[in-house]
């Protein structure tokens, strides 16, 4: 059996977080679509997509794969509007959501750099695949 390559796990394993977000955050898993979670607007289907609060770019693998910094976002805010807003918005939804703390915690992590390796994708496949939220959120915090 050949071994997935580090570019096919990193692939797996955005659709099976985004999926995993966008379902967490659907009104129900059999069709995807809820709120908005930086400005409440009801989206549904594609456009009901995995936005980040720190960028994807921006935090590393950490924050890249982080369900707390993952979340249901209409397809405009995620991707079109004034990103300024958009980020104030979503700023005050982590903090209503997580409190002050837990959203300065995961801030930190944007200075914490691991090695995005084999194991660390298939440990994150497995755990997104079972739906393990505070199994997910433990491991990477423990890196």
């Amino acid at each position: 059996m050949k071994k997935k390559t580090l570019a096919k796990l990193k692939k797996t394993l955005v659709e099976v977080s985004h999926t995993y977000i966008r379902e967490r955050d659907s009104f129900s898993k059999e069709h995807i679509g809820g709120h908005c979670f930086d400005c409440g607007k009801i989206t549904y289907g594609q456009q009901f997509q995995c936005g980040h609060w720190i960028p994807d770019g921006a935090g590393g693998a950490l924050l890249r794969y982080h369900p707390h910094n993952m979340h249901g976002q209409s397809g405009g805010c995620n991707m079109a509007y004034s990103q300024e807003r958009v980020k104030i918005d979503y700023t005050f939804a982590m903090i209503k959501k997580y409190g002050k703390r837990e959203v300065e915690q995961l801030r930190q992590l944007r200075n914490k750099t691991i090695q995005a390796d084999t194991v660390f994708f298939e440990t994150l496949i497995k755990l997104y695949t079972k739906g393990r939220e505070r199994a997910i959120v433990k491991y990477l915090e423990s890196l």
